[in-house]
């Protein structure tokens, strides 16, 4: 069943009717552009935040790899510099080895120790100090030539002392020279100890 009910509108109300249509209009068009204008800025902030949030991981990233590879460095350089230390894990096997080390280097360069000695261990944090002093008679040019050989070693070597006394005024070339060569080796107790903090602290 229809129902038909009559609506007649004049010129003056279809006026009002058609200006509250357009600004019916006008404000949803202006709440849909301010709602997409809202929406934009909301997520270019997001967009903003996670690129900051990424550049801050990205720079983690990088400092971290910059780390490992500084470090990876430092391994390497310790690695190569414990190449030279004297053979034996003990003060007296290290001591012994640079003993033999001097006097076969000495021999090559026709030098004949008279004297060799082990002094105590010097204790370096991680490492030890082994010295051994030698004294022999030879000539300057001979000195300047054994010292040459320390320094070109293959073990890391330290001169800590160097004595020179003149045996014969008539021949001023002719010196008595003592010297302290120090060699290095692990200091094991410092591992170990290090090793138990470690321990105890996890």
């Amino acid at each position: 069943m229809k129902l038909n009910i009559p609506i007649k509108v004049n010129e003056r109300e279809k006026k009002f009717l058609i200006i509250g249509a357009v600004a019916v209009m006008l404000i949803i068009v202006y709440q849909l552009i301010a709602w997409y204008s809202h929406t934009q800025e909301n997520l270019k902030d997001l967009s903003d935040n996670k690129y900051y949030v990424l550049q801050k991981q990205l720079d983690k990233i990088s400092e971290k790899s910059s780390i490992h590879n500084q470090s990876k460095m430092v391994e390497a350089e310790i690695e190569r510099l414990e190449k030279s230390l004297l053979t034996g894990n003990t003060p007296p096997v290290a001591a012994a080895a640079l003993q033999k080390f001097l006097k076969d280097t000495a021999l090559s360069a026709n030098i004949d120790v008279k004297l060799e000695r082990t002094l105590n261990p010097v204790v370096l944090d991680n490492y030890l100090g082994i010295p051994v002093e030698i004294g022999f008679s030879t000539t300057t040019k001979n000195v300047q030539d054994i010292l040459v050989k320390f320094r070109k070693s293959s073990f890391l070597l330290n001169v800590s002392e160097i004595k020179i006394r003149v045996t014969n005024i008539s021949r001023p070339e002719e010196i008595y020279t003592t010297l302290i060569v120090t060699g290095f080796i692990k200091n094991v107790t410092s591992e170990d100890n290090t090793k138990k903090e470690e321990n105890n602290a996890a």
